[in-house]
Parts: structure tokens; sequence; C-alpha cells
């Protein structure tokens, strides 16, 4: 098996996903950190599309591939650690769909980010976990088809309804406004997938080797920083 290396920030933002994968996945791998303001202007030049994450591919020979863009990463990971459900080419497809919704459900927070003032931050997230949320999550859980999204094999895209719910914990825990846990009766699939990842692999990622102890959210400003 060939070893891999994320090029990405020191937080977990797009390169959480790929990590998590490889964890559970039992790839070795080791982080690259640039840093935004020192190392990254440069070397965005060497990258295909000036954007990270990169994953470098090392065979065992010691020659190198590098694959851009993060769900090309994600899609191409799930195939190679066997965390896609199969065995058909539509079941695969299917599984890309509810990393597409989830991430559209992920962006339509990210204006709120970016929000002048304190005021308008505290607001745009209350309309974020209140309305917007509810109204993707009822379809996600309406799709799951058993343990997991797709039965009894674990796949890219229960690692990915963990990760939004990490996302969420970093953001709203402090206020205890994670949707997961505020409408819980509303959606015990979900739930219950991400309680089985928080006992396994997935959960030991996130509790030991997520936190890089740099950039992360600042609960007084309702923004992300570096500590």
């Amino acid at each position: 098996m060939p070893t891999y290396e994320v090029h990405y920030f020191s937080y977990p933002g797009r390169g959480d996903l790929l990590r998590m994968l490889l964890e559970v996945g039992g790839a070795s791998y080791t982080n690259v950190f640039f840093d935004w303001g020192k190392t990254w202007p440069a070397a965005k030049e060497t990258m295909a599309f000036g954007v990270m994450p990169k994953l470098a591919v090392v065979e065992s020979d010691g020659s190198r591939k590098d694959l851009f863009e993060s769900y090309a990463i994600v899609g191409y990971l799930a195939e190679s650690l066997d965390l896609m459900p199969g065995p058909s080419a539509f079941e695969r497809a299917e599984a890309l769909s509810i990393l597409s919704a989830l991430s559209e459900l992920e962006d339509k927070v990210r204006p709120s980010l970016w929000l002048r003032t304190l005021d308008e931050r505290k607001a745009g997230h209350a309309t974020y976990c209140t309305e917007t949320v509810p109204k993707y999550l009822k379809y996600q859980e309406r799709f799951v088809r058993g343990d997991w999204y797709f039965g009894d094999k674990l796949t890219v895209a229960d690692l990915k309804l963990y990760q939004l719910y990490l996302w969420y914990e970093d953001m709203y825990s402090s206020y205890n406004q994670n949707p997961f846990k505020v409408l819980a009766a509303d959606f015990p699939k979900l739930n219950k997938i991400i309680a089985t990842l928080e006992k396994g692999k997935a959960g030991e990622y996130a509790r030991e080797r997520r936190n890089f102890g740099k950039d992360r959210w600042v609960a007084k400003d309702w923004r992300f920083g570096r500590k």
C-alpha cells in the first residue's frame, strides 16, 4: 500500500475529511503544513490549480504523484481504502451525491463567517442553525438505509456526516447550539451514525489528532482565528 502526504494548513478545514478517511482506512500518512502568510504564497504557484489541499501518493518504489481538489481526493481515497458503497457504480455515485448535498449545507454558513459585526455574525449563525440546517438534514435522515447510510457498511458518506458534526461542534458547542444535538429527536438515524463513529477510529482521530493547537474557532468573536 502506498503512503500519503496531506498538504494543507494547520487546521481541519478542507483537509479534515481527507485525514479522517486515511485514519479510518488504516493508511500511513503525514501532514505537511503551510503557514498562510509565510510559506503559502510561494507554494501556491506550485499547486496545479493554485489551491490546497494536495494529496501526495508515495509508492513503495519512491515514485510520487500529486492529486488536487478536495473532492477528487476524497473520491480517490474512498475508492482506494474500500470506503465506497458497492457493488455498482450507481451506489458509488449515490455516496458522492450525499457528499455534495452535505457540502452544500456546509457552504450555506460561510457567508455568516465574514459578516462585519459581531451581532451580524451571531444573527447569521442563528438563522443558519434554526432554519437552514433542519431543511437539509430532514432529507439526509430519510436517506439512511440501516446502521449506516448504505446499510451495514461504513462509507465516506458517514464520515462526511461526522466531519460536518465536528465542524458544528467547533462553532456551536460553546453556546449549546450544535443543530445535531438541539434537534436530536428529529434526526435519530443521523445521530446514531455519529455516536457510533465517535466510539471508533474516527472519534479517536477527532479527539487526539484533529486539533493542531493554532487556528480554531474563537467563541467570543463568532469567527475562526489563530489561538
